[in-house]
């Protein structure tokens, strides 16, 4: 709704300049109940804590921006602050930390440490993860982001666990203030140096193979992968053999996915979390 619809003209040409061109509204903010909405001269309704803390997002953006992008520490720290993951303690994980309980655990360690390199010189491979939960399939995932981060001196390294994403994605569709929106979240996949998607199909069932994946799910998968396939590495756990996500996936994308592709597998791997 237009304030000054119906006013004589002189009469609103008088406000506009009396207010800068901002004009205070009856609409209280749905965020901050105490505050009313502002009427901007571009025809935009916004409260001003909210227009303040979206101002100073985008200065902080930028800076952020600007020392992710420009040194070296600023790339090597990318990864610790702006990577999507459900528990922080994740970070915590390395080479040294993984339980090489058998000889089997011990070629599971082995086969990701020769990955490293190949990851850090940015070689557009994809590794595939995969086994039942609690087997290390993250751990070894985020060891090799870790160790290839660290040999690179300047590239951004990125781990997303996709159910964390999913719900993150699905907020922003009821936050019309959200920044982060699905094209952002998507377009930070595609530009991330070295990518870890974490927990892939997720809504599959891994004993019975029950459910399917979503199509939401083959939409943000087909997007990062079909940037990203022939020309950046990426890292991808699962649940789920890679023999049955081939059924489960829409054919683009397991093309996509199966680009000079290492599999690493923990099928035979017990959950390290019992007993503990």
């Amino acid at each position: 709704m237009n304030l000054l619809d119906g006013l004589p003209k002189e009469v609103a040409n008088s406000l506009i300049e009396k207010s800068h061109g901002i004009l205070e509204t009856d609409e209280f903010c749905e965020l901050h109940p105490r505050y009313k909405k502002m009427l901007r001269p571009d025809g935009e309704t916004v409260c001003p804590v909210c227009y303040r803390e979206r101002r100073d997002k985008i200065v902080a953006n930028e800076k952020s921006k600007e020392y992710y992008t420009n040194t070296v520490d600023g790339k090597r720290q990318y990864l610790y602050e702006e990577s999507i993951v459900s528990n922080k303690l994740i970070f915590d994980k390395g080479l040294k930390e993984f339980e090489e309980r058998s000889d089997l655990e011990k070629g599971l360690k082995e086969k990701s440490k020769r990955l490293i390199q190949p990851l850090a010189s940015l070689e557009p491979v994809t590794v595939y993860l995969q086994g039942n939960a609690g087997t290390g399939k993250s751990h070894l995932a985020m060891a090799m982001l870790k160790n290839a981060n660290q040999l690179s001196k300047g590239n951004r390294c990125l781990f997303v666990n996709f159910p964390t994403l999913q719900q993150r994605i699905r907020a922003s569709y009821d936050n019309k203030y959200a920044e982060d929106s699905e094209s952002v979240y998507i377009n930070k996949m595609v530009g991330a140096s070295i990518l870890v998607l974490d927990d892939i199909a997720n809504e599959v069932n891994p004993s019975n193979l029950q459910g399917r994946v979503s199509d939401f799910s083959a939409r943000i998968l087909y997007a990062v992968m079909e940037a990203r396939a022939e020309s950046k590495p990426t890292i991808i756990t699962s649940n789920i053999a890679w023999e049955e996500l081939q059924k489960l996936l829409d054919p683009r994308v397991v093309s996509r996915m199966s680009h000079r592709l290492t599999l690493i597998s923990f099928d035979k791997v017990s959950d390290k979390r019992k007993g503990k």
